[in-house]
C-alpha cells in the first residue's frame, strides 16, 4: 500500500508540474550562499507592534492562524492535502513538484508529520472585531489609516517583526530532508501601545449593546477615580480585515459614534440643577407642572401631559419634568448654565492622541439664548445643544467624583521590545468645578431616578446605581414619525461609585426603556467580574 501511495503521488507531481496558480500566502524565499550548511527562508508574515489593554492583554495579535511549513516530500503532500481545499492544494503541489519547500495557511486541521510543521501565527485583528473603532485599521501599504493604528503608526511600525520558516539545504540548494524546520521570530511582537481599555469591560459593553438589538448607537465606560476610558463601543461595527465591505453601508459603520455629537435631551438636566444650586437656589424650590408651558409663542410639553403638579428639584429630576426645569433655568439664568456646562466639558474637543479626538459638540453662547424660548430649550437639553457620549459619561463621572472634573484619557503608554510599559498618559484637567455639597445633592437626585423614578429599569439586583434617562428630539423624521435619540447615563455603585456609563441609541425611542437595561447589564456584569 505504501509503494502504491508513493507511485500515485509521483504521478500527481507530474500532472500538476505545469499548473501556474499563484499562492498568495507563500512569501518570498531568500537563500544563503551555497555551503554544506546553507539554508533558505520562506516569509510567513510581517507582524506589526501590539496594541494592549490596561492589563497588558493583547487587543491585536491576540488570535492565531495556523500555517504549515512543509518539505517537498510525498509524505508532506499527503498530509497537506487534508488541510487545504482542492484548488489550493493543486497549486501547492505544483511548487512541491519543483522540490521547493512550502509555507501555507491551513484551512482544516492536519495530522502530524516529520516533514510538516504546524505554526501558530498571530493575526492582526480578532474575529470579533473587538474595539474596532478605537484600534482602527490598516491601508494596503500596511500603515494605519484610522484610530490607534494611525495615531501610533510609527511606534507600531517600529515594533514590527517578520516570521519566517527556515529550511536547511545542501550545496546545490536542495532541501535536506533529514534536518528540522526552524521558525524565526515566532510569536507576537512585545513592543507596542497600551490603552486604558479593559478587554473584559469592552466585551461586556459590546455584548450588552448588541444583545439589546442596537442598530446604531454607542456605549462608554469611564473609571471614576482616574478618568480612564475602560470601554468605548460604537455600533454598527466593521471588520478591519474587510473595510471595503463597510465603506458604502448606509448605516456608516466606519464612524465612531462615541466620539460624535448628538441631541442629548434630559441627561443635561443635572447640569442645569448644578448651576441652580451653585447660584444659591434651594432644592426645595417648587413649581406647579400642568403639563405644558408657553414662552415667546412656543409651547413646551412635559412627557406627563396631565402634569406632575407641585414638585421640587429632587422629584423633578426623578420624574424628568420638563416644565419644572424650564422654570428653574429661567430663574438660574443662561449665563450660569452655559458656564457650568463649559466646566463639565461641553463645547470642547477631547483629544486622546495625535489626530484622534472626540468632537466638541455644540454649546450655545449666552448671547444665543436671548429669549425665554431659547433658555427653555436648553433647560431640558434640546435646541442647538449637542454632546458626545464621551462628554455625557465624563459629566456623570464628575458628579460621582464629588464635583471634580477629570479629562478622560485613552492611552496608558508605550511598550518596548521587552514588554516594559513606559507611561505617557496625560490626565489633563483635574478641577473642582462644583462644590462637594452640590455634587452630593445631585448624587441623591440621580439615585432617586433609579430607585423610584424614570430610570427604574437601570436598577440592578447585585449593585446599586444612579443616573438619568433621556428621550431627545432630533428634528428628523422617518416613516411619518419623529426620530428620538435614547439615552441613559449614570454610575455604579451608587454609594461608592467606581464606573460611569453612558449609553446612546439612535432612533431608540425612550431611554428609560431601551438604554436603561443596557446600563444595568453592564453594571451587573462588571460588578460580578471585578466586584
Amino acid at each position: 500500500m505504501v509503494k502504491r501511495a508513493v507511485t500515485v503521488l509521483s504521478v500527481l507531481f507530474l500532472m500538476f508540474a505545469g499548473v501556474g496558480v499563484r499562492i498568495a500566502s507563500i512569501g518570498a524565499e531568500s537563500e544563503q550562499a551555497a555551503s554544506p550548511t546553507a539554508s533558505m527562508s520562506v516569509d510567513i508574515a510581517d507582524l506589526r507592534g501590539t496594541v494592549y489593554d490596561c492589563r497588558m492583554r493583547p487587543l491585536t495579535n491576540a488570535e492565531y492562524d495556523t500555517y504549515a511549513a512543509a518539505k517537498p516530500t510525498s509524505e508532506a503532500a499527503s498530509v497537506l492535502k487534508g488541510g487545504l481545499s482542492e484548488t489550493v492544494f493543486q497549486s501547492v503541489f505544483e511548487r512541491m513538484s519543483k522540490q521547493k519547500p512550502i509555507v501555507i495557511k491551513l484551512e482544516y486541521p492536519i495530522a502530524s508529520s516529520d516533514d510538516v510543521m504546524e505554526i501558530k501565527v498571530p493575526k492582526r485583528y480578532s474575529d470579533s472585531a473587538c474595539a474596532c473603532h478605537i484600534i482602527g485599521y490598516l491601508g494596503s501599504d500596511g500603515h494605519g489609516v484610522s484610530g490607534i493604528e494611525k495615531a501610533f503608526d510609527q511606534v507600531l511600525s517600529d515594533g514590527a517583526a517578520s516570521v519566517r520558516a527556515k529550511f536547511f539545504s545542501d550545496a546545490k540548494g536542495r532541501v535536506m530532508l533529514g534536518e528540522d524546520i526552524e521558525i524565526e521570530n515566532g510569536g507576537a511582537p512585545k513592543a507596542g501601545v497600551a490603552l486604558t481599555l479593559d478587554y473584559e469591560i469592552q466585551r461586556i459593553a459590546e455584548n450588552a449593546l448588541d444583545g439589546s438589538g442596537t442598530e446604531c448607537g454607542a456605549a462608554v465606560v469611564i473609571d471614576i477615580e482616574s478618568g480612564a476610558i475602560r470601554a468605548c463601543v460604537s455600533r454598527p461595527a466593521f471588520s478591519p480585515d474587510a473595510v471595503a465591505e463597510s465603506l458604502y453601508d448606509p448605516l456608516s459603520p466606519m464612524i465612531n459614534r462615541a466620539f460624535l455629537p448628538f441631541s442629548v435631551g434630559s441627561v443635561f438636566k443635572p447640569v442645569v440643577a448644578a448651576a441652580a444650586l451653585e447660584q444659591g437656589i434651594d432644592e426645595s424650590f417648587e413649581y406647579n407642572c400642568t403639563g405644558s408651558v408657553t414662552h415667546n409663542g412656543v409651547t413646551f410639553n412635559c412627557h406627563e401631559r396631565e402634569g406632575h403638579g407641585v414638585i421640587d428639584m429632587r422629584q423633578a429630576i426623578a420624574d424628568s419634568c420638563n416644565t419644572y426645569f424650564i422654570e428653574l433655568a429661567l430663574k438660574t439664568g443662561a449665563e450660569s448654565i452655559i458656564e457650568t456646562a463649559k466646566s463639565f466639558g461641553f463645547g470642547r474637543e477631547t483629544a486622546f492622541a495625535d489626530g484622534m479626538k472626540a468632537a466638541a459638540g455644540t454649546l450655545p453662547s449666552t448671547s444665543e439664548l436671548d429669549s425665554k424660548a431659547a433658555v427653555a430649550n436648553i433647560a431640558f437639553g434640546q435646541g442647538a445643544l449637542l454632546a458626545t457620549p464621551v462628554q455625557i459619561c465624563s459629566m456623570m463621572a464628575a458628579i460621582a467624583r464629588g464635583g471634580v472634573y477629570v479629562k478622560p484619557y485613552l492611552v496608558d503608554g508605550e511598550v518596548d521590545s521587552d514588554g516594559v510599559l513606559t507611561p505617557v498618559r496625560n490626565y489633563g484637567e483635574k478641577k473642582q468645578i462644583i462644590s462637594v455639597s452640590t455634587a452630593m445633592r445631585l448624587r441623591s437626585y440621580l439615585e432617586a431616578v433609579v430607585l423610584r423614578g424614570s430610570g427604574k429599569r437601570a436598577a440592578g439586583v447585585i449593585v446599586s446605581a444612579a443616573g438619568k434617562t433621556a428621550t431627545a428630539q432630533t428634528g428628523k423624521s422617518e416613516n411619518g414619525g419623529e426620530i428620538y435619540n435614547a439615552w441613559f447615563a449614570g454610575y455604579f455603585p451608587a454609594e461608592s461609585p467606581k464606573y460611569a456609563v453612558a449609553v446612546l441609541k439612535e432612533n431608540g425611542g425612550e431611554g428609560a426603556v431601551s438604554c436603561a437595561p443596557v446600563f444595568r447589564e453592564i453594571a451587573e456584569k462588571v460588578t460580578i467580574l471585578y466586584g
